[in-house]
Parts: structure tokens; sequence; C-alpha cells
């Protein structure tokens, strides 16, 4: 039946999202910020939002700095199961509407009828300069050269999947050089959308392991979309072959890539709690 509680909080990895099928007041990104804030709010990695309850379902996804996604693929299994589970996707196989495109998932239901896994085809991957937001240019930015100081230039791809990312590849993986990296390359001039950023070392003729940057959100356990980027690019670039086996610090996901780089994801889900806003953070929210 449909929810009758303020949220549900799941989590992908240890990628967490609270779903919500309405939010209390205006949605504004001050708002965002302190629902998702780990200390004065509910805590989470982002909101999920539903817009639209019959086939494509509506989904808005805001990250914690309250600004607006595209599109997420842990985002979008959360979703999966929480449409499946409470109702409103009355089979296996329904359709998602994003900003960054349409989707469809499949969820699998145990004998209890609750989802631990759920597959998305993400749609077709991009280097087409205005899918990423690179203004001014037609060519697009494989394996180029990205200039984060005078003395500090870093080998990429930049590459969309429904949302822009740049791919970046190391022999080791090295975190606080991705801590530094991260944020100077989300804000790098030639991004002015800011972009999400993986750091990939091959660690097997299909298999990859991942360190992730994402826009809005900074440094992230595990992440659908960078995955899906990552395995993409990988592939594309002759390094792996497809079906790809994603490592990241919260687990792994299994991506397959087309030749026509349509890309389909498939990994773990798992809700954390059911809850309601108390009278004191809606006073708060209010007063905003």
């Amino acid at each position: 039946m449909p929810m009758n509680r303020d949220f549900v909080k799941s989590h992908g990895l240890g990628n967490d999202y609270i779903v919500m099928t309405r939010f209390p007041g205006e949605m504004t990104p001050e708002k965002i910020r302190l629902v998702c804030d780990r200390n004065f709010g509910i805590g989470s990695d982002g909101i999920l939002l539903l817009t639209g309850t019959d086939e494509p379902f509506g989904l808005r996804i805001f990250n914690p700095d309250g600004s607006e996604a595209e599109k997420s693929g842990n985002g979008l299994r959360i979703f999966a199961k929480f449409l499946f589970e409470f109702g409103y996707a009355k089979s296996r196989i329904f359709k998602i509407q994003t900003i960054g495109g349409q989707v469809t998932a499949e969820v699998f239901p145990g004998k209890d009828n609750r989802v631990g896994r759920v597959q998305v085809d993400m749609g077709k991957a991009s280097v087409d300069p205005v899918d990423i937001g690179i203004p001014g240019r037609t060519q697009p930015f494989v394996e180029e050269l990205l200039e984060l100081a005078p003395d500090l230039r870093i080998k990429g791809t930049a590459i969309s999947v429904g949302n822009p990312h740049f791919v970046f590849f190391r022999d080791d993986i090295d975190e606080s050089l991705m801590r530094e990296w991260g944020p100077r390359i989300e804000n790098h001039p030639l991004f002015p959308r800011r972009i999400n950023t993986q750091m990939v070392r091959v660690t097997g003729p299909s298999e990859i392991e991942i360190r992730i940057w994402e826009r809005g959100a900074g440094w992230t356990l595990a992440s659908g979309s960078s995955s899906c980027a990552a395995a993409t690019v990988a592939v594309l670039l002759g390094k792996v072959k497809s079906p790809v086996k994603v490592r990241m610090p919260g687990g792994m996901l299994a991506i397959d890539v087309s030749g026509e780089r349509e890309i389909r994801m498939e990994g773990p889900v798992s809700e954390v709690f059911e809850g309601d806003m108390s009278p004191d953070l809606l006073a708060v929210l209010s007063a905003m």
C-alpha cells in the first residue's frame, strides 16, 4: 500500500537516500541541505522525490548541497525498490522518468516480496560535449589532458550517462589524491555545470576498482552512475571487456556495456528505516 510515513531511508552499497512522496513546504536548497545534514537533519547522500504515481513514475533527485541531479544509479535502484514494495509499481519491470532521461528498472523480490537486487537499463552513454555540458567544444574530450594547476595535468575522458563524468586511470588507487583532485575537477572551468569524477584502476580483464567524487555530494562510498561511466570508458578504450565488475569501498556493481554504449546496471539495495519528521524539525523547516 502507498507510504503513509514522511520518508523511507535506504542505501545502495552505503550510498544512502531519503525517499519522499511529499516535502514540507517549498523545496529550497536550504531546506534540502538541512534534511540531508547528518547532525541537524535526517542525514543522507540525497533526496528522491516521487513526482508521478503513474508509469513512467516521476523522480526528482536532489544532492545534499541542495542542487538537483539528472540521474543516480544507486538512487534509481533505491527508488525502484520503494515503488515495488509500497505498491506503486504493479509488475517487476517498469519505467522511471528522470530529468536525465527515462530508464527501465527490474526488481527481484524474494519470498517475502522484499527487493534485495535491482537491475536498471541506464540508457546510452554519450561523449558529445553538448551532453556533458562543455560549452564551445565540438570534439569529444577523450583521453586529453585537464589542467588542474600549472604543474598538474590529468589525462582523462568526459562522458555522460544521463549526468556528466570525468574518468581517469591510474596504476594505483590513492584516496588522498582523489579527495584533493575531486573538488578541483568538479569545479573546473571546462565544466560550468560541474562534473562527477572517478579514479579508476584496472584489476582484471573484466574488472575495475574506482574511487568517487560526486558532484554536489563529495567523497562517496559507492555510485551507480559513476560505475556506469567508469565501466563504459574502460570498455570504449579497450582496457576491459563487458560485462564489468566495478568495485568500490561500499561494494560491487555489475555493469554491462553494449557495442552501442547502452548500459545495464545490477546491484543490491537495502532499506534502513521508515520515519516521520518530528515537530521540532518541521518547525525549523517552516521557519526557513
